[in-house]
């Protein structure tokens, strides 16, 4: 292509602006906290986490070391940021019809 010509599809043609991806805001690990035991459950070590993403939150209890229920929940906050890239959201309109 000669430098004359425009790539139409090249996001820096004139007249063209860029539009950001739209990416969902990613969950981190707000707090891990001592609680009882659920219901039904038994043992004395568990742990309230907490994940945030400014929008939403999860909440979660498992039992085990602070150091185990922290990292378990910093994992968990990786897995539901990687299943959120690229994916739109349920309630986002399918577009008009």
């Amino acid at each position: 292509m000669s430098s004359s010509q425009t790539d139409m599809n090249s996001p820096t043609r004139p007249g063209a602006t860029e539009r950001p991806t739209p990416r969902a805001a990613q969950f981190k690990l707000a707090r891990v906290e001592r609680t009882g035991a659920p219901d039904g459950a038994d043992g004395d070590n568990w742990y309230r986490y907490v994940l945030d993403n400014g929008r939403s939150t999860i909440t979660g209890q498992r039992r085990g070391s602070l150091k185990d229920v922290t990292a378990h929940a910093h994992r968990y906050a990786e897995q539901i940021n990687a299943r959120g890239v690229g994916a739109q959201s349920i309630w986002a309109p399918r577009g008009k019809k």
